[in-house]
């Protein structure tokens, strides 16, 4: 048989007051289902947050997400006063695209706001097409249809996201 080497990776994971934490701009995902939310704070409310989610310094005692938006909606709605965290110094730029990457992993994020996601990692002047096939592991023909869709008018983003 077989074994598998499991190397411990040492996160600093502390409790952060729920009051303390604020969302970010740089989440890519911009709509969230209210029946799913209630689903996971019911999970949290029985079990508790089993993820830590991912935070940053921004100011004295305050903290801006990196990712794990939901379950922070989620950990309200169940009536948490703190939450697991990772505290990580991040600069903007590393903030941003651990947000969009850490996002665009999940299935459920709409394509709209992953075009989204794609062309802010673009303007931001770090990425072009060809970068953002390599870091997400898709095809630079799949990234420019995907930009296509930041372009649409909001009825038809919205047709395009109700279809998912």
């Amino acid at each position: 048989m077989a074994t598998t080497a499991v190397q411990a990776v040492e996160k600093n994971i502390t409790s952060v007051a729920l009051a303390d934490i604020q969302p970010s701009n740089y989440n890519p995902r911009k709509n969230f289902d209210e029946t799913s939310l209630a689903e996971r704070a019911e999970s949290i409310r029985q079990q508790g947050v089993l993820q830590p989610i991912g935070v940053r310094p921004i100011a004295d005692n305050r903290f801006e997400i990196v990712f794990g938006e939901r379950r922070y909606r989620a950990s309200v709605i169940a009536g948490l006063e703190e939450v697991p965290a990772i505290i990580s110094e991040l600069s903007d730029e590393e903030a941003q695209e651990m947000a969009v990457t850490e996002n665009l992993q999940r299935k459920d994020v709409t394509p709209t706001e992953e075009a989204n996601a794609y062309k802010q990692l673009i303007d931001s002047g770090r990425h072009t097409v060809e970068t953002l096939s390599v870091l997400f592991g898709k095809s630079e023909n799949y990234i420019r249809t995907r930009l296509n869709f930041s372009t649409l008018i909001p009825e038809l983003a919205e047709l395009l996201d109700a279809d998912v």
